[in-house]
């Protein structure tokens, strides 16, 4: 009775395995440092990171190092690339977060299913209880015209309700238990996946905050050095 309930419990707790997407941002932020991006500009990655893999403890260290450290070819080609890539990385995001709410609404119907079958079991088990006190005081006659029989079958048959609305109490209850433990890991995922969420809109607002004068130049018109290409002087455009 219990399986599709233990069915969505094992599908929550393959949602909450969240370590692939932890490492493709992570990669981002390897492609960041590569490209020798500010550590200004990357603070919400590695919060994101932290979110999304909560049991590798902190996130990874970030060194971009200086120029002579850097090759071509190395990390981002350009802002608009790495910026490509967060909103790639926040599209996953999004995807799992609907996952998510998905799972949550079927465990929702299943723990309301679950709930209400106690209750129709409870119910039988009362009126169960409640046949087998009147059978027990059925009268009997002496000598018997089959009354005896009569009750005994009566007993046993109310005797063999309470058993089975028993059961059902016990399978719903188990049930419910299982949907309740379902909805914990749902609500914890929900909230590390839209904190992840958050911390990855905010990068765009972090790149364009640290290289403000930049953009701002290139904006009027002006042109980036050779070493300087990195920024395009495209707007970060909000997802």
């Amino acid at each position: 009775m219990s399986g599709y309930e233990e069915q969505l419990h094992t599908r929550a707790e393959m949602l909450e395995e969240t370590s692939e997407l932890a490492a493709a941002v992570t990669a981002i932020l390897d492609g960041a440092a590569g490209a020798g991006l500010d550590p200004r500009a990357i603070v919400s990655l590695r919060a994101a990171i932290t979110e999304l893999d909560p049991a590798g403890g902190a996130a990874p260290g970030y060194q971009a190092g200086d120029r002579t450290a850097r090759h071509p070819g190395s990390g981002y080609g350009s802002d608009a690339e790495f910026l490509e890539a967060v909103s790639d990385a926040e599209d996953q995001t999004i995807d799992a977060v609907r996952d998510v709410e998905q799972l949550q609404e079927q465990v929702i119907a299943a723990l309301d299913a679950a709930h209400d079958d106690r209750a129709r079991a409870v119910r039988d088990l009362q009126a169960a209880r409640q046949d087998l006190a009147a059978a027990v005081a059925m009268a009997v006659k002496d000598p018997c015209d089959g009354c005896h029989g009569i009750k005994a079958a009566a007993i046993t048959t109310a005797e063999t309700a309470i058993d089975e609305a028993e059961d059902r109490v016990r399978d719903a209850e188990r049930r419910i238990s299982i949907c309740e433990d379902t909805t914990e890991i749902l609500d914890a995922l929900t909230r590390r996946l839209q904190a992840a969420l958050q911390a990855l809109r905010q990068v765009p607002h972090d790149l364009g905050e640290v290289y403000e004068l930049i953009y701002a130049f290139i904006r009027r018109g002006g042109k980036m050095p050779r070493l300087g290409r990195w920024i395009t002087g495209e707007t970060p455009v909000p997802a």
